[in-house]
């Protein structure tokens, strides 16, 4: 089984209830290479991931709430338009990335006009509930050099994180 901190290679196909395919990495033509207590996948497939065995299949269910979260009517602002440079430009129905104080920010661009531009910033699959099929391909393990870069005690907190998540995974609240 994989560990926290350890890399594994995973295909992983994401769907929602009506069969739309959100993810899906056997149709890109590769597995995920995903480092696991990074936070690039979702904490309840990573937590699974922990669970299987190279070659082995699951298939997990998640809740809006244990996924992308519930969909906040409060996330959609109207925004002055002469905030956003070329704000006529804008697509709408599509995608743009916004700089703030606390790093980039995706927004989907609702409507403009000539005074404002309506946003939703909740994640495009906020309020939905989704399910993961997926296959450990295989663990990825490190070289005797690559192991040494994260000795224990080493400075970047990878020490922390792995017991936090494995308290996590033991009392039931990953």
């Amino acid at each position: 089984m994989a560990e926290i901190g350890e890399t594994v290679l995973v295909h992983c196909v994401g769907t929602l209830d009506d069969g739309a395919v959100f993810q899906d990495s056997r149709r890109a033509g590769a597995p995920l290479s995903v480092k696991l207590g990074s936070g690039v996948m979702l904490p309840q497939v990573e937590a699974t991931l922990c669970d299987m065995l190279p070659g082995e299949h699951r298939t997990i269910r998640l809740t809006p709430d244990q996924a992308y979260g519930i969909y906040d009517a409060e996330l959609v602002q109207a925004v002055p338009a002469h905030l956003i440079a070329n704000s006529d430009q804008l697509p709408r129905g599509g995608y743009i990335e916004l700089k703030t104080k606390v790093g980039m920010l995706r927004a989907k661009v609702v409507s403009v006009d000539t005074d404002q531009v309506v946003l939703d910033c909740n994640h495009e699959l906020a309020g939905h509930t989704v399910t993961f099929d997926i296959d450990l391909v295989s663990v990825v393990h490190e070289s005797a050099i690559q192991r040494e870069l994260h000795p224990s005690g080493c400075a970047c907190g990878c020490d922390k994180l792995k017991a936090q998540l494995m308290r996590e995974k033991v009392f039931g609240r990953a």
